[in-house]
């Protein structure tokens, strides 16, 4: 729990929270890996807990009854323990697992009895499965849990006969609600969150399109005036509107807005959101306001906006357009989608003649660490452009980014890339990688790159490689590395230091580890 009253004037929620996970990371109570990028928003990448600690932690909430966890999976004999029915009161809360085949009516009886319950303030349920029926048994009784504040739900099938909507208007009656999480739901339509007016996170991660009614307001955002982080579903995962977008006028506490797009979201909007920290946007050129997204980004009161991630697709625009974008938002870019045609890859990081020299880069600007190009038909080879970006970690080269025949990775070029990833460059013939380029990379993926002759020799100097995966590769190339009857292939000593190589040929399914 983040306590307002370690709140210092001009700090956030987030930056107090930070300080508290600085705090436990120094006595050693939690590990961390941290990010080295100067620019990021926050120095921790990831965190868990030691073993010691772990163990330690569940004990003591088991000790303290802190957690109940309901599993209701087929072969579970959790409802026929006795002492199951006579938890503590201060139990605050529960995890249920479910599998929708597999519920007996002592679970539901058992279940029905939790309702009646009222000191459950954390409920998260897991289904078995990316499509498993939410049972109808703690679907229908999800209002009841009526003093929730945190509620997330994964892996669960919602619409259909189960629940004509009844679910999400159950959604809407958890009016104590902070944090609200659906994952990897079904859900067809926006629950009546404007009824959370103390809601301050709200995740949407759907794997059905979602669409607002006709009759709802598109101002249901306006009333959640607590909201501090909204994750928005994918476009692909949205119904485009008929009329109005999504409005976001009232979220003035909002620090962290991702998916925003145009397509469904209003523009003139976002230069409100005055305390945003991160934001990420998909701008599509398909519609007449594309160039007005472009000219509404900038947010001149939003000063604490320390990390921006851009999906652009300008199938028809040219790239001056988004070069000026890039140039205007270098600091704070850190993840960078384009889809599109490039003239020439120089020009996009090009402000002024003399920031590139001989394609040489200007390290002080730019702080991309995500970069995918795709559809950009480059005719020149990208490499020595994009090698000088300092701060790069991911590069995705997608289908038709580059349509020339060879590529050179240089010395000393990419020295943060991590992950390297070519999709689909359909006349890709010749790839040369010399001594000392990409001297951090950890995962390559090779995918449909139809062309391409053999792996280059420069494979053995990328000592620091853990996966390399091919991808749709031709018969040629594959029995290089691996004969059809599974004998190590004339080039396999370029992959033999890699710890896990795997191929991936198309149907039937063939997935190859080489020792």
């Amino acid at each position: 729990m983040v306590l307002s009253t370690d709140k210092r004037e001009g700090e956030t929620m987030m930056q107090v929270a930070e300080s508290y996970m600085g705090e436990l990371v120094h006595r050693s109570m939690v590990q961390v890996t941290f990010q080295d990028m100067e620019n990021s928003r926050t120095k921790i990448r990831s965190s868990s807990l030691h073993d010691l600690m772990r163990d330690l932690s569940l004990s003591q909430a088991k000790a303290e009854d802190f957690s109940e966890v309901i599993d209701l999976r087929e072969g579970n004999n959790f409802h026929l323990n006795p002492s199951a029915d006579f938890r503590s009161d201060d139990t605050r809360q529960l995890v249920v697992y479910y599998d929708e085949e597999h519920i007996s009516k002592q679970i539901k009886s058992y279940f029905v009895k939790k309702c009646k319950q009222q000191q459950y303030r954390s409920m998260l349920l897991f289904g078995d499965g990316a499509y498993t029926d939410l049972p109808k048994v703690v679907g229908s009784h999800v209002a009841n849990f009526r003093f929730l504040r945190v509620f997330s739900v994964e892996n669960a099938e919602v619409d259909g006969k189960l629940y004509p909507r009844s679910f999400v208007r159950a959604l809407g009656s958890l009016v104590y609600l902070r944090y609200l999480s659906v994952r990897n739901v079904s859900l067809s339509m926006i629950p009546s969150i404007q009824n959370m007016v103390l809601l301050q996170t709200l995740k949407l991660d759907l794997f059905r399109p979602i669409s607002i009614p006709s009759w709802l307001s598109r101002n249901i955002l306006g009333k959640l005036r607590h909201l501090r982080h909204l994750y928005l579903p994918l476009s692909a995962d949205w119904t485009p509107p008929k009329t109005q977008k999504l409005r976001f006028d009232g979220l003035g506490k909002l620090e962290t807005l991702e998916n925003f797009c145009n397509l469904w979201c209003e523009v003139d909007d976002l230069p409100k959101l005055i305390n945003l920290q991160k934001l990420t946007l998909e701008i599509y050129s398909v519609r007449d306001d594309g160039k007005e997204t472009m000219e509404n980004l900038s947010l001149p009161s939003s000063s604490n906006l320390g990390y921006l991630g851009l999906s652009l697709n300008f199938y028809d625009q040219p790239g001056e357009t988004v070069r000026e974008l890039f140039w205007d938002y270098k600091s704070i870019l850190q993840k960078l989608s384009i889809c599109g045609r490039l003239a020439e890859l120089a020009q996009l990081f090009e402000n002024q003649p003399r920031n590139i020299i001989n394609n040489h880069v200007e390290e002080s600007s730019i702080r991309i660490t995500s970069l995918k190009l795709w559809l950009s038909l480059l005719v020149d080879d990208p490499m020595p452009v994009l090698e000088k970006i300092p701060m790069l970690r991911n590069l995705n080269l997608s289908v038709d980014s580059y349509v020339g025949k060879a590529m050179v990775c240089s010395s000393m070029g990419f020295p943060k890339l991590t992950t390297l990833e070519l999709r689909k460059l359909p006349n890709l013939v010749k790839w040369n990688i010399e001594e000392g380029s990409m001297s951090v990379l950890t995962n390559l993926t090779i995918t449909s790159c139809l062309m391409l002759e053999e792996l280059p020799e420069g494979l053995t100097f990328l000592t620091s490689l853990q996966h390399l995966s091919l991808r749709y590769m031709p018969t040629d190339f594959i029995y290089k590395l691996r004969t059809e009857d599974g004998k190590k292939g004339q080039d396999f000593y370029k992959v033999a230091h890699v710890p896990l190589f795997s191929i991936f040929n198309g149907t039937p399914w063939q997935y190859v580890e080489l020792e």
